[in-house]
């Protein structure tokens, strides 16, 4: 069964709009944030879906917005992406609830299969 509906955050207008219309492509609604801050203004916690976060964005981090969704209790999965890996990222990714770390750029065949471990 495929996502319900993903929640792309990255600051990047260019990878955010272009995740968007890949996932429209491949048939799963999306919306799109452009900052971490923008998407907790909007979060409900109560929304089904996958979050596609960027680990770099200026103010909140993807991983800072992973703990604090953590802390609320959210169970959103999350696929993180990232231009640039590095030990102590990989390191605070542990125990958050994520599927999968993604390195730009990466295939749709790559995105695909992390989609396909985001629970329904």
């Amino acid at each position: 069964m495929p996502v319900p509906h993903a929640f792309v955050i990255d600051d990047d207008d260019i990878v955010r709009n272009s995740l968007g219309r890949l996932l429209r492509v491949i048939g799963i609604p999306s919306s799109g944030f452009a900052s971490a801050e923008a998407f907790l203004e909007r979060y409900r916690g109560d929304e089904s879906g996958c979050l596609i976060v960027d680990i770099r964005m200026p103010g909140m981090s993807g991983i800072d917005l992973l703990e604090e969704l953590q802390g609320r209790g959210s169970t959103l999965p999350a696929i993180v992406i990232t231009g640039h890996t590095d030990e102590g990222s990989v390191q605070r990714l542990s125990g958050l609830n994520t599927v999968g770390l993604l390195e730009k750029p990466f295939s749709l065949a790559q995105l695909r299969e992390m989609l396909a471990r985001c629970p329904a």
